[in-house]
């Protein structure tokens, strides 16, 4: 928690008076009792009607103080809390889109969410909950341990014990309770995954008619969550009766004792009633003690999954943004070789591309042909060997500079709510309708613009869009701007082949370099160079005719996609 505290910037005198106004209260609850006493002895022992009105008349009068200056206290408190989980939930999703993908999979999709959305909420009410308690409480349980000294200094040792047992008491209950709180925060991740799956899945799901399976790993999931919540909560229960117990028998102990000093004249019954008062207002403070401790267990756990991401270590980066756009060579491979975790996925790939020249990858399915494309476009890094970009090595460029100059079409095709418009500018804002529109028409997607129009509505993840055509829209997105090279990871897979054709001839007029992913021979087959993959190694390099000829895995994807032709 201490470290977020930086997230408090711009709120300072709010973070300040908050506690302030909340002492103040205190101060104003703390001398009822001792008015309560002063009628009790004088004003009713005398029968003096005006002298209890008086009094009672400051009562509601500081009553009506307390209330007022409380409630500025919440404000406060309710809105430094607010803008401190704004700030952090704004760092925590900047962070996300910072990371490297790898540091993404590690951590999980699911539970970024988590930690974006509960873990944060969780931390802000720590904040607000801190804010209205972190002077008020302490200050009443030692005022009232003060007052009841100077009423009787023998019974409020009863006070003293009182408040040692339940601090006990407290820090015993919060002993248990943590570490089921902590689990119970892993179990929200896992439910988290699995609603995210079964509703990303939700056709697939249906298709097979395995609801009823998805449905009890669902359950297994909510069932641990849930066993892990009661667990806590049925420990944290027994913290208010064992508090009741505690706190009645010192008040029977402070009648006990207190009455015999009252029978011998020692001490009045206003004083009396007082020292129960205080010790009433501090049992319930310290009831809230165990609250607070419970909250702020609970917070710490989501700070430091939420810390956890702050602190995650951010992609090196180059700071060269100029790239020589002219370069003879747009592209370089050399004995790269990369694992996501085990055994390399790639191994030893190598070659070289030149400007306005075309590269085709094929090879079957796990073959390591987008790990490639996800090398050359910085998602990972290479394990061995180097990847240059335009006669420099691509790890010395600012990332995001490089990135202005390639196009890239994802394997699989992600449009945004939105329209087609705000879809095909997220790749260049700037870009003039005329621009878009010749876009869709290299990506043939005349006939989307045609049926919709640029304004044209896209529901979230393109649920009104055919397959073909959410990828050409991502096809299009990458041709709204012009780029040195351009990578298209399997972007013609949902498309039929007369179309597919269409668009790899309409990307001859199309000037830059270009990269082919497939596993249709008919998306390679027209490159200058292909290269053929198999177990994340280069098995055959060269053109549509040599590999015919000399790669016996091309040749047997020819034969297979054109029998029966």
């Amino acid at each position: 928690m201490i470290k977020l505290l930086r997230f408090l910037k711009g709120h300072i005198p709010a973070t300040i008076a908050a506690p302030l106004c909340k002492l103040i209260e205190a101060i104003a609850e703390l001398a009822v009792p001792m008015i309560v006493a002063t009628v009790i002895d004088v004003g009713i022992a005398n029968g003096d009607k005006s002298y209890v009105i008086k009094y009672c008349a400051i009562i509601g009068v500081l009553a009506i103080f307390g209330f007022l200056i409380s409630i500025t206290g919440q404000y406060l408190a309710s809105k430094v809390a607010l803008g401190y989980g704004t700030r952090i939930r704004n760092a925590v999703f900047a962070k996300v889109n910072r990371l490297s993908v790898s540091a993404c999979d590690k951590i999980g999709g699911a539970s970024l969410v988590t930690r974006i959305t509960g873990d944060v909420i969780n931390c802000q009410n720590a904040l607000n909950m801190f804010l209205r308690l972190v002077l008020r409480m302490p200050f009443v349980v030692i005022g009232a341990f003060v007052m009841s000294m100077i009423i009787d200094p023998v019974l409020s040792l009863m006070f003293l014990a009182m408040t040692v047992v339940l601090g006990a008491t407290i820090a015993s209950v919060l002993r248990l309770t943590m570490p089921r709180i902590k689990r119970a925060q892993t179990n929200l991740d896992e439910l988290s995954r699995t609603t995210s799956e079964s509703i990303a899945g939700a056709r697939v799901i249906r298709a097979f008619s395995t609801q009823r399976k998805a449905k009890q790993t669902f359950d297994d999931a909510a069932s641990a969550t849930a066993r892990t919540n009661i667990g806590a909560a049925r420990i944290s229960a027994l913290l208010t009766p064992l508090t009741f117990a505690v706190v009645n028998l010192a008040i029977i102990a402070v009648l006990w004792f207190g009455g015999g000093k009252v029978n011998i004249g020692s001490l009045s019954q206003g004083k009396t009633i007082a020292l129960i008062n205080y010790l009433n207002q501090a049992f319930f403070v310290i009831v809230n003690i165990g609250n607070v401790f419970s909250v702020f267990t609970r917070s710490a756990a989501c700070a430091s999954r939420v810390n956890e991401v702050l602190d995650a270590p951010l992609p090196e980066n180059g700071v060269k943004t100029e790239i020589d756009t002219d370069a003879p060579v747009v592209l370089a491979l050399d004995g790269v070789s990369f694992a996501y975790d085990g055994d390399y996925d790639v191994r030893d790939i190598s070659f070289t591309l030149g400007a306005n020249k075309t590269l085709g990858i094929i090879g079957g399915t796990g073959s390591g042909k987008s790990t490639i494309i996800s090398l050359i476009e910085g998602f990972y890094k290479p394990d061995k060997g180097s990847i240059e970009f335009c006669g420099t090595n691509a790890a010395e460029y600012d990332i995001a500079a490089m990135r202005k100059v390639i196009g890239y079409v994802p394997q699989r095709a992600a449009v945004i709510a939105g329209t087609i418009e705000t879809n095909l500018k997220i790749a260049n804002e700037n870009a003039s309708r005329e621009t878009l529109e010749n876009a869709l028409a290299l990506a043939q997607a005349s006939e989307l613009l045609a049926s919709h129009g640029l304004d044209g509505e896209i529901s979230g993840g393109g649920k009104n869009l055919s397959g073909g055509q959410r990828q050409r829209v991502s096809i299009a997105r990458s041709l709204c701007r012009e780029n040195v090279l351009y990578l298209f990871d399997d972007a013609t897979s949902a498309l039929d082949y007369k179309t597919e054709r269409n668009f790899i001839r309409a990307m001859d007029t199309v000037p830059g370099a270009k990269i082919f992913v497939s596993q249709r021979i008919s998306a390679v087959s027209g490159c200058d160079d292909i290269i053929v993959l198999d177990g994340g190694q280069i098995v055959g390099h060269g053109t549509h005719e040599n590999l015919k000829r000399d790669c016996p895995l091309y040749a047997e994807f020819c034969a297979s996609q054109t029998e029966g032709a």
